[in-house]
C-alpha cells in the first residue's frame, strides 16, 4: 500500500508577452476544456494596430524609393561607356540603389516585428488542456511574463505514490495500480515513471502513476492505493496479533494445554489491516488475534470459536 498526492501530469503557465497593455476581454474560465490555439484573452491592441499600420506605410514608401533608385541605376548602366555619364555619377546611382534596397529590408523587418507584437495581444492556448486557474482580470495592465492562466496539459493527472524503501525494488514501469480517494472513489492506472532515487529524509521513492482522463480524482487530492508488483503466496496475520519490542516482532502461538508461546517473526509488507510474515511462523500455527498486548509467554487462554 502507498499514498501520495494527485498532481497534473504537466502544468502550463500562460503568460503575457507584452507590457503596458490592458486586458480587454477574457474568454476562458476555470475548468473549461480548450484546444490548442483557442483564444483565452484579448489585450487592448489599439496602439499596436497603429504601429503596424505605420510600419506598413514605411514598407510601401521604401518600396517606391527602391523602385525609383533601381530604375535610375539601370539607366546609368545603359549610358556607361557612351561618355554621357561620368563614372562618379554611375557609382552614386549604384550606391543609391543599394541603400534603397537596405532601407526596404529594414522596413520589412520592422513590419514583421510590429505584426508579431500585435499577435501577442491575442492570448492563445499553447496546447490542448483544461484551465486550472485564471489570473487574468479585465482592466488589469499586464507586464511581460505576468501569469494569466494555468493549464493542465491534455487534462491528464497522475498519482505520485510515495513507496517505502523496502518495497521500492519491486516496482516496474507498466505495473497496474489501483488508486482510492478519501471519498472512496477508486480509479485504475499504470506506473509511467519511477524516480531514480529515494528521499533521504523519508527513505521512500516516487512512482508516477498515469490516471485516465476524466476520472473522479483531481489535482490537489491526496489518495491511497496499491501497485501490483506481481503475484506470490504470502502468510498474513492481523496487525492486532503482532507485538513489537526492541525492534523485533512477535506473535503468540497456541501450544499444548491452551498455553501461548511468544514467537519471534520476520515481517514484510503491510496490507490494509494485515501484515505479511516472511519467516518464523509455521503454516499450521494458531495465532492469537486479539489481546496480544496483554499476554505473556506461558499464559493460559480460553479458545473460543469466532461467531
Amino acid at each position: 500500500m502507498a499514498s501520495g498526492p494527485v498532481e497534473p501530469w504537466q502544468e502550463v503557465i500562460v503568460g503575457a508577452e507584452l507590457s503596458g497593455l490592458r486586458i480587454k476581454r477574457v474568454h476562458a474560465e476555470v475548468g473549461q476544456v480548450v484546444r490548442k490555439g483557442a483564444l483565452l484573452a484579448e489585450l487592448d491592441a489599439a496602439t499596436l494596430e497603429a504601429q503596424a499600420l505605420e510600419a506598413e506605410a514605411s514598407v510601401a514608401e521604401a518600396k517606391a524609393l527602391q523602385v525609383e533608385a533601381a530604375t535610375s541605376a539601370a539607366r546609368g548602366e545603359a549610358l556607361a561607356g557612351t561618355g554621357a555619364i561620368s563614372q562618379r555619377d554611375l557609382d552614386q546611382l549604384r550606391a543609391a540603389a543599394g541603400s534603397a534596397g537596405a532601407r526596404l529590408q529594414r522596413a520589412e523587418a520592422q513590419l514583421a516585428v510590429a505584426r508579431e507584437r500585435l499577435s501577442y495581444a491575442r492570448v492563445l492556448a499553447p496546447d490542448d488542456g483544461v484551465i486550472a486557474s485564471r489570473s487574468a482580470v479585465p482592466g488589469t495592465v499586464v507586464t511581460n511574463g505576468m501569469e494569466l492562466y494555468r493549464m493542465v496539459r491534455h487534462g491528464r493527472v497522475e498519482w505520485r505514490a510515495e513507496v517505502p524503501e523496502r518495497d521500492f525494488p519491486q516496482l516496474g514501469i507498466g505495473q497496474a495500480a489501483s488508486v482510492e480517494s478519501r471519498a472512496g472513489d477508486r480509479v485504475e492506472g499504470r506506473v509511467r515513471v519511477i524516480s531514480p532515487g529515494l528521499d533521504p529524509a523519508t527513505r521512500s521513492g516516487v512512482a508516477y502513476v498515469d490516471l485516465p482522463v476524466g476520472s473522479t480524482l483531481r489535482a490537489g487530492m491526496y489518495a491511497n492505493g496499491w501497485i501490483e508488483v506481481g503475484t506470490t503466496e504470502a502468510m498474513l496475520v492481523p496487525l492486532a496479533a503482532v507485538t513489537s519490542r526492541d525492534g523485533s516482532h512477535y506473535v503468540f502461538v497456541l501450544a499444548e494445554g491452551d498455553q501461548v508461546r511468544e514467537t519471534k517473526i520476520q515481517v514484510g509488507m503491510t496490507l490494509d489491516r494485515s501484515i505479511e510474515v516472511t519467516s518464523g511462523l509455521p503454516k499450521d500455527a494458531l495465532v492469537v488475534t486479539s489481546g496480544a498486548g496483554f499476554l505473556r509467554d506461558g499464559d493460559r487462554i480460553t479458545v473460543v470459536e469466532r461467531q
